[in-house]
Order: structure tokens, then C-alpha cells, then sequence
């Protein structure tokens, strides 16, 4: 399927998610790599997160096979991906009482989807901003065709550069909020492309990590300590890793 769809030329360059070589970190660089290259030429720019709502359960099982079949997946493949979907059920349990099983006809078991997108353009002119409504409003109609819906809460405008003229942008019928900071893939970036506000907390959090090791292992040695910090950085939030409830000490 891989294959197919690189022959094929499926996906664009532009898709990160799910594809092979590239990750969260490659989309951020490349993106805003062409965002502040154009900020460093005077341009203002305009970028609008986009956030599918319940995009894991919401995505028809007709329609995903539909689209496959008409990417030119022969019927084995796409028989086989119906199978998969297919006989699915449901219930929900409240205080003890069950609801009756109800077939599953949309979601994606697993949660493999990608439902974060970004839309971004020049808009020092009236012609630039035109652009990025039309292609907000195809979005729209896209979203309706594939039973889908925009959680528009979630999503922002973030104006940069100089002399922005802080257009404002429909979503159908809903005016998208503007954000002087906003957080893409979990790093945090303002209005003047500036990180700091992403720097200062990554920073005390390795220190408390580094804080916890210090304390809780004996050993200093590269083996220990480097894996140590990789698995700790990844933990949420108030989670400790086993290994420090107590602390350890190591024979040589």
C-alpha cells in the first residue's frame, strides 16, 4: 500500500503524518522555515490551525474505502481493509446500566489519523487574503462532504510579521478566533515567531529531571543516566518512572 501510494503520488510533500522519513519535528522545520523566510522579507503572513473535531470516531467507513478504490487499490486491498472495519460493536455503560450494542459504521480503530493541518499565506494584499478564505471555504465544504467537522474552538489565527493587517477569516458560517501565541505539536510559538515561551518551561523540566536522577541514582555513568533521562522526558506530567521509588545503586 506504501508503494502504491508513492507511485501514485497520493500524499503530498506537504503531509507529515504517518509518512515514512518524516515526523512532528520534520513539519515544524519545514513549515516555519518558509514562514520566517518570508517574515525576513517584510511579508506578512497569516497562519490558521485547523483541528478536525473527533476526527478518530467521526471518519466513515463507506467513504475511506470509497476514496482508496478510487486511488486505484485493487479490490483485494480494499476487501481486506473492509473486513477490518466491518462487524464492529458498541455500548456504553452508565452506573452500571448497559445500553444495547450498536454496529460501529465510522472511526478509525487504533486512532490511526492525522486531524491537525495548517493553512498559511501572504496577506500584504487584499488578493492574498481572498486566497486564503477561498481555501478556507473549500475546507468547509470538503469537511461536509466527508461527514466531517472542523472543532472550530480549537481553531486559531496567528498573525506575524510587520504591518499585519489582522485580516479576519470565516470557517462557514464562523469567524475564526486571532491568538497572539498559539501551540502547534506541542511547541509553543507567538505572533513574532519568538519560542521563548516554549524554551523557559522545556528547560525546567529537564532540570527537574535532572534533579530527580541526581537524588534518587547512585550511578553517573552515560549507560545509566542517558536512558534514564530519555524515557523521564517523554512521562507526563507527575508520573515517576519506576525505576526512581528508590534509590538505586550500582556494582561495578
Amino acid at each position: 500500500m506504501l508503494r502504491h501510494m508513492e507511485n501514485k503520488e497520493v500524499i503530498g510533500d506537504s503531509q507529515h503524518g504517518f509518512t515514512k522519513g518524516k515526523s512532528c519535528l520534520t513539519t515544524l522545520v519545514a513549515f516555519y522555515d518558509g514562514v520566517t523566510a518570508l517574515v525576513d522579507k517584510g511579508k506578512a503572513t497569516d497562519i490558521i490551525s485547523l483541528d478536525l473535531c473527533k476526527a478518530f470516531d467521526a471518519v466513515p467507513h463507506d467513504i475511506l474505502v470509497s476514496k482508496l478504490e478510487g486511488h486505484g487499490f485493487n479490490g483485494w486491498t480494499t476487501r481486506w481493509i473492509r473486513n477490518w472495519l466491518d462487524d464492529r460493536t458498541q455500548r456504553v455503560a452508565v452506573n452500571g446500566s448497559m445500553s444495547k450494542w450498536r454496529p460501529v459504521m465510522s472511526g478509525i480503530p487504533q486512532g490511526k489519523f492525522a486531524n491537525d493541518t495548517k493553512l498559511c499565506g501572504v496577506v500584504d494584499t487584499l488578493e492574498g487574503r481572498d486566497a486564503i478564505q477561498r481555501d478556507l471555504d473549500r475546507l468547509e465544504r470538503w469537511a461536509r462532504a466527508n461527514c466531517m467537522k472542523f472543532n472550530k474552538a480549537k481553531c486559531k489565527v496567528l498573525h506575524v510579521g510587520q504591518h499585519n493587517p489582522k485580516h479576519s477569516y470565516r470557517l462557514g458560517e464562523e469567524w475564526i478566533e486571532s491568538s497572539p501565541k498559539e501551540k502547534d505539536l506541542g511547541v509553543l510559538i507567538d505572533e513574532k515567531l519568538n519560542m521563548s515561551g516554549q524554551c523557559a518551561p522545556a528547560a525546567q523540566k529537564a532540570n527537574h529531571v535532572l534533579g530527580c536522577i541526581k537524588r534518587s541514582v547512585a550511578s553517573r555513568s552515560r549507560e545509566v543516566i542517558l536512558p534514564l533521562y530519555s524515557t523521564l522526558v517523554t512521562l507526563p506530567p507527575g508520573v515517576l518512572h519506576p525505576a526512581l521509588g528508590a534509590p538505586v545503586q550500582e556494582r561495578h
